[in-house]
Protein backbone atom coordinates (compact mmCIF):
# COMPACT_ATOMS: atom_id res chain seq x y z
CA UNK A 1 0.00 0.00 0.00
CA UNK A 2 2.75 2.82 0.83
CA UNK A 3 4.63 1.59 -2.38
CA UNK A 4 1.59 2.29 -4.47
CA UNK A 5 0.73 5.80 -2.41
CA UNK A 6 4.27 6.82 -3.73
CA UNK A 7 3.33 5.90 -6.96
CA UNK A 8 0.44 8.39 -6.88
CA UNK A 9 1.96 11.09 -5.05
CA UNK A 10 5.01 11.33 -8.04
CA UNK A 11 3.37 11.03 -11.36
CA UNK A 12 6.84 12.44 -12.77
CA UNK A 13 8.70 9.54 -11.53
CA UNK A 14 5.83 6.72 -12.62
CA UNK A 15 7.00 8.17 -16.33
CA UNK A 16 10.55 7.95 -15.96
CA UNK A 17 10.52 4.48 -14.61
CA UNK A 18 8.29 3.26 -17.59
CA UNK A 19 10.56 5.29 -19.89
CA UNK A 20 13.62 3.20 -18.35
CA UNK A 21 11.94 -0.01 -17.94
CA UNK A 22 10.73 0.23 -21.92
CA UNK A 23 14.53 1.16 -22.60
CA UNK A 24 15.91 -1.70 -20.38
CA UNK A 25 13.71 -3.98 -21.97
CA UNK A 26 14.34 -2.86 -25.71
CA UNK A 27 18.09 -3.35 -24.40
CA UNK A 28 17.67 -7.05 -23.22
CA UNK A 29 15.58 -7.99 -26.50
CA UNK A 30 18.33 -6.23 -28.64
CA UNK A 31 21.36 -8.52 -27.23
CA UNK A 32 18.78 -11.81 -27.74
CA UNK A 33 18.47 -11.27 -31.47
CA UNK A 34 22.54 -10.29 -31.72
CA UNK A 35 23.10 -13.59 -30.00
CA UNK A 36 20.39 -15.32 -32.06
CA UNK A 37 22.28 -14.04 -35.24
CA UNK A 38 25.64 -14.91 -33.54
CA UNK A 39 24.46 -18.79 -33.60
CA UNK A 40 21.72 -18.65 -36.70
CA UNK A 41 22.59 -15.67 -39.03
CA UNK A 42 26.24 -16.43 -38.64
CA UNK A 43 25.76 -20.16 -39.26
CA UNK A 44 23.75 -19.22 -42.32
CA UNK A 45 26.21 -17.25 -43.57
CA UNK A 46 29.04 -19.96 -43.70
CA UNK A 47 26.52 -22.83 -44.93
CA UNK A 48 25.97 -20.24 -47.48
CA UNK A 49 28.90 -19.29 -48.05
CA UNK A 50 30.34 -22.69 -48.17
CA UNK A 51 27.54 -23.43 -51.32
CA UNK A 52 28.45 -21.06 -52.69
CA UNK A 53 32.38 -21.97 -52.88
CA UNK A 54 31.14 -24.84 -55.35
CA UNK A 55 30.14 -24.61 -58.98
CA UNK A 56 26.17 -24.04 -59.28
CA UNK A 57 24.17 -26.89 -61.25
CA UNK A 58 27.11 -28.70 -62.66
CA UNK A 59 27.46 -32.25 -62.14
CA UNK A 60 30.38 -34.78 -63.50
CA UNK A 61 29.72 -38.48 -64.39
CA UNK A 62 31.85 -40.74 -64.88
CA UNK A 63 31.85 -44.08 -66.42
CA UNK A 64 33.92 -47.19 -67.03
CA UNK A 65 36.11 -47.34 -70.21
CA UNK A 66 36.34 -51.12 -70.08
CA UNK A 67 34.61 -53.63 -72.25
CA UNK A 68 35.51 -56.95 -71.84
CA UNK A 69 34.53 -59.06 -69.15
CA UNK A 70 37.35 -60.76 -67.72
CA UNK A 71 39.09 -63.54 -69.78
CA UNK A 72 35.06 -64.36 -70.71
CA UNK A 73 35.21 -63.19 -74.15
CA UNK A 74 31.89 -61.33 -72.99
CA UNK A 75 31.32 -57.97 -74.04
CA UNK A 76 30.73 -55.49 -70.87
CA UNK A 77 31.18 -52.03 -70.14
CA UNK A 78 28.45 -49.40 -68.60
CA UNK A 79 24.99 -50.66 -67.18
CA UNK A 80 23.40 -48.18 -69.23
CA UNK A 81 20.05 -47.26 -67.09
CA UNK A 82 22.63 -46.55 -64.16
CA UNK A 83 23.87 -43.98 -66.32
CA UNK A 84 20.86 -42.57 -68.09
CA UNK A 85 18.68 -42.76 -65.23
CA UNK A 86 20.65 -40.00 -63.27
CA UNK A 87 21.29 -38.39 -66.26
CA UNK A 88 17.51 -37.47 -67.04
CA UNK A 89 16.76 -36.79 -63.34
CA UNK A 90 19.74 -34.51 -63.65
CA UNK A 91 18.82 -33.20 -66.78
CA UNK A 92 15.44 -32.23 -65.75
CA UNK A 93 16.24 -30.53 -62.56
CA UNK A 94 17.76 -28.28 -64.83
CA UNK A 95 21.94 -28.85 -64.10
CA UNK A 96 24.60 -28.58 -66.13
CA UNK A 97 26.12 -32.07 -66.77
CA UNK A 98 29.62 -33.40 -68.15
CA UNK A 99 30.03 -37.02 -68.74
CA UNK A 100 33.90 -38.66 -68.49
CA UNK A 101 34.96 -41.95 -68.74
CA UNK A 102 38.50 -43.73 -67.79
CA UNK A 103 39.73 -43.00 -71.04
CA UNK A 104 37.54 -40.93 -72.58
CA UNK A 105 36.05 -41.49 -76.37
CA UNK A 106 33.38 -43.83 -76.67
CA UNK A 107 31.61 -45.64 -73.72
CA UNK A 108 31.47 -49.19 -73.77
CA UNK A 109 28.00 -50.11 -73.32
CA UNK A 110 26.68 -53.80 -71.42
CA UNK A 111 24.68 -54.82 -74.82
CA UNK A 112 22.22 -56.93 -71.97
CA UNK A 113 21.38 -53.39 -70.47
CA UNK A 114 19.79 -52.20 -73.89
CA UNK A 115 16.56 -51.84 -74.28
CA UNK A 116 16.08 -52.87 -77.60
CA UNK A 117 17.91 -56.21 -77.31
CA UNK A 118 15.63 -59.08 -77.37
CA UNK A 119 18.16 -61.31 -75.08
CA UNK A 120 18.63 -58.39 -72.71
CA UNK A 121 17.14 -57.79 -68.69
CA UNK A 122 16.50 -54.26 -69.57
CA UNK A 123 13.53 -54.43 -71.64
CA UNK A 124 10.87 -51.80 -70.38
CA UNK A 125 13.08 -48.71 -69.99
CA UNK A 126 11.34 -45.68 -71.78
CA UNK A 127 13.78 -43.29 -70.32
CA UNK A 128 17.02 -45.18 -72.10
CA UNK A 129 14.90 -45.48 -74.88
CA UNK A 130 14.62 -41.87 -74.76
CA UNK A 131 18.23 -41.25 -74.24
CA UNK A 132 18.92 -43.73 -77.48
CA UNK A 133 16.87 -41.79 -79.68
CA UNK A 134 17.84 -38.01 -78.79
CA UNK A 135 20.96 -37.62 -80.95
CA UNK A 136 22.78 -35.19 -78.80
CA UNK A 137 21.99 -37.58 -75.95
CA UNK A 138 23.98 -39.99 -77.78
CA UNK A 139 26.73 -38.14 -78.86
CA UNK A 140 27.87 -37.21 -75.15
CA UNK A 141 28.41 -40.85 -74.79
CA UNK A 142 29.97 -41.30 -77.93
CA UNK A 143 32.51 -38.42 -77.23
CA UNK A 144 33.15 -38.18 -73.47
CA UNK A 145 35.86 -36.64 -71.43
CA UNK A 146 38.99 -38.53 -70.12
CA UNK A 147 39.24 -38.63 -66.20
CA UNK A 148 42.80 -37.25 -66.60
CA UNK A 149 41.91 -33.57 -68.06
CA UNK A 150 38.84 -33.24 -65.55
CA UNK A 151 39.67 -30.61 -62.83
CA UNK A 152 37.00 -31.58 -59.86
CA UNK A 153 37.15 -27.97 -58.31
CA UNK A 154 34.42 -27.29 -61.34
CA UNK A 155 31.38 -29.77 -60.37
CA UNK A 156 29.61 -29.87 -57.00
CA UNK A 157 28.70 -33.39 -57.57
CA UNK A 158 29.93 -36.69 -58.93
CA UNK A 159 28.35 -39.47 -60.05
CA UNK A 160 29.34 -42.96 -61.07
CA UNK A 161 27.29 -45.28 -62.70
CA UNK A 162 28.01 -48.93 -62.62
CA UNK A 163 28.43 -52.01 -64.95
CA UNK A 164 31.14 -55.06 -64.61
CA UNK A 165 33.30 -52.56 -66.18
CA UNK A 166 33.34 -50.72 -63.67
CA UNK A 167 34.90 -53.19 -60.87
CA UNK A 168 37.99 -53.45 -63.81
CA UNK A 169 39.32 -49.79 -63.93
CA UNK A 170 37.47 -47.78 -61.42
CA UNK A 171 39.50 -49.16 -58.12
CA UNK A 172 43.06 -48.98 -59.82
CA UNK A 173 42.32 -45.30 -61.79
CA UNK A 174 44.19 -42.56 -60.09
CA UNK A 175 42.12 -39.84 -61.78
CA UNK A 176 38.81 -41.45 -60.44
CA UNK A 177 40.46 -41.68 -57.16
CA UNK A 178 40.98 -38.46 -57.00
CA UNK A 179 38.08 -36.65 -58.81
CA UNK A 180 35.80 -38.70 -55.86
CA UNK A 181 38.30 -37.64 -52.50
CA UNK A 182 38.47 -33.87 -54.26
CA UNK A 183 34.84 -33.43 -54.83
CA UNK A 184 34.08 -35.06 -51.31
CA UNK A 185 36.68 -33.04 -49.97
CA UNK A 186 35.78 -29.42 -51.29
CA UNK A 187 31.85 -29.86 -50.23
CA UNK A 188 30.78 -31.69 -52.95
CA UNK A 189 28.39 -35.10 -53.39
CA UNK A 190 29.44 -38.02 -54.65
CA UNK A 191 27.38 -41.14 -55.63
CA UNK A 192 27.40 -44.33 -57.43
CA UNK A 193 25.00 -47.23 -58.31
CA UNK A 194 25.40 -51.14 -58.35
CA UNK A 195 28.84 -51.88 -59.36
CA UNK A 196 30.01 -47.78 -59.24
CA UNK A 197 30.74 -48.01 -55.93
CA UNK A 198 34.05 -49.51 -57.02
CA UNK A 199 34.97 -45.93 -57.46
CA UNK A 200 35.23 -45.55 -54.05
CA UNK A 201 37.60 -48.11 -53.00
CA UNK A 202 40.19 -46.91 -53.59
CA UNK A 203 39.73 -42.83 -52.61
CA UNK A 204 41.35 -41.76 -49.79
CA UNK A 205 41.34 -38.25 -48.11
CA UNK A 206 44.24 -35.50 -47.46
CA UNK A 207 44.58 -37.71 -44.26
CA UNK A 208 45.08 -40.82 -46.01
CA UNK A 209 42.06 -42.09 -44.74
CA UNK A 210 39.59 -43.99 -46.99
CA UNK A 211 36.91 -42.08 -48.18
CA UNK A 212 34.25 -44.48 -46.86
CA UNK A 213 35.97 -45.39 -43.94
CA UNK A 214 32.71 -44.91 -40.87
CA UNK A 215 30.09 -44.66 -44.02
CA UNK A 216 27.08 -46.91 -44.57
CA UNK A 217 27.14 -47.88 -48.04
CA UNK A 218 25.74 -50.17 -50.82
CA UNK A 219 26.73 -52.14 -54.19
CA UNK A 220 25.78 -54.67 -56.10
CA UNK A 221 25.07 -57.68 -53.29
CA UNK A 222 26.66 -61.38 -53.25
CA UNK A 223 22.98 -62.56 -54.06
CA UNK A 224 22.62 -60.31 -56.89
CA UNK A 225 26.23 -61.63 -58.12
CA UNK A 226 25.29 -65.27 -58.22
CA UNK A 227 22.33 -64.90 -60.24
CA UNK A 228 24.42 -62.45 -62.93
CA UNK A 229 26.99 -65.76 -62.77
CA UNK A 230 24.10 -68.18 -63.43
CA UNK A 231 22.86 -65.77 -66.22
CA UNK A 232 25.96 -65.51 -68.19
CA UNK A 233 27.09 -69.34 -67.53
CA UNK A 234 30.46 -68.19 -65.76
CA UNK A 235 32.04 -68.10 -62.19
CA UNK A 236 34.65 -65.51 -60.51
CA UNK A 237 34.75 -63.56 -63.78
CA UNK A 238 34.37 -60.30 -62.22
CA UNK A 239 38.11 -59.13 -59.93
CA UNK A 240 36.09 -58.91 -56.70
CA UNK A 241 32.82 -58.61 -54.90
CA UNK A 242 31.70 -55.59 -53.64
CA UNK A 243 29.78 -56.71 -50.54
CA UNK A 244 33.07 -58.34 -49.65
CA UNK A 245 35.49 -54.88 -50.60
CA UNK A 246 33.47 -52.14 -49.24
CA UNK A 247 33.95 -53.35 -45.56
CA UNK A 248 37.81 -53.81 -46.24
CA UNK A 249 37.94 -49.97 -46.29
CA UNK A 250 36.04 -49.59 -42.91
CA UNK A 251 32.62 -49.04 -44.48
CA UNK A 252 29.43 -50.67 -43.20
CA UNK A 253 27.60 -52.48 -46.22
CA UNK A 254 24.12 -52.57 -45.91
CA UNK A 255 21.49 -54.56 -48.74
CA UNK A 256 18.08 -55.36 -49.51
CA UNK A 257 16.09 -58.21 -51.39
CA UNK A 258 17.96 -58.67 -54.60
CA UNK A 259 17.06 -56.47 -57.47
CA UNK A 260 14.85 -54.35 -54.95
CA UNK A 261 15.80 -50.38 -54.76
CA UNK A 262 18.08 -49.41 -51.94
CA UNK A 263 19.60 -45.57 -51.43
CA UNK A 264 21.92 -45.04 -48.41
CA UNK A 265 23.07 -41.60 -47.80
CA UNK A 266 26.36 -40.81 -45.80
CA UNK A 267 28.63 -38.48 -44.92
CA UNK A 268 26.31 -35.69 -43.55
CA UNK A 269 24.48 -36.16 -47.15
CA UNK A 270 27.30 -35.95 -49.20
CA UNK A 271 27.77 -39.78 -49.76
CA UNK A 272 25.07 -41.24 -51.80
CA UNK A 273 25.40 -44.71 -52.70
CA UNK A 274 22.54 -47.35 -54.69
CA UNK A 275 21.90 -50.96 -54.38
CA UNK A 276 21.67 -52.03 -57.72
CA UNK A 277 20.38 -50.62 -61.62
CA UNK A 278 16.88 -50.57 -59.64
CA UNK A 279 17.99 -47.81 -57.55
CA UNK A 280 19.07 -45.85 -60.17
CA UNK A 281 16.88 -42.77 -60.63
CA UNK A 282 16.69 -42.90 -57.00
CA UNK A 283 20.31 -42.22 -56.94
CA UNK A 284 19.93 -39.59 -59.56
CA UNK A 285 16.24 -37.62 -57.65
CA UNK A 286 18.69 -38.25 -53.86
CA UNK A 287 21.72 -35.71 -55.91
CA UNK A 288 18.99 -33.48 -57.18
CA UNK A 289 16.98 -33.02 -53.64
CA UNK A 290 20.68 -32.44 -51.53
CA UNK A 291 21.96 -30.20 -54.33
CA UNK A 292 19.06 -28.11 -54.30
CA UNK A 293 18.22 -28.42 -50.81
CA UNK A 294 21.73 -26.75 -50.23
CA UNK A 295 22.97 -29.46 -47.72
CA UNK A 296 25.86 -30.67 -49.32
CA UNK A 297 28.37 -28.14 -47.71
Amino acid sequence: MEFRKQEQSNPKNNVKKTVLSQLLAGLILGAVAIVAFSYTGLNHVVITAAAQSLPAKKVLIVTTSHNILGTSGYPTGVWLPEMTHPFSALQNAGFNITVASVKGGNVPIDPYSIPSNPQGTNRDDPITEKFLHTPADVAIINHTIPVSTIDPKQFSAVVFPGGNGATYDFPWDKNVNRIAAAIYEQGGIVAAVCHGPAALLNATLPNGQYLIKGMKVTGFSNEEEAITEILIGKKHVLPFFLENELPKRGATYEKTYVHEPLVIVSGSGRLITGQNPESATNVGEKVVEILKGGQAT
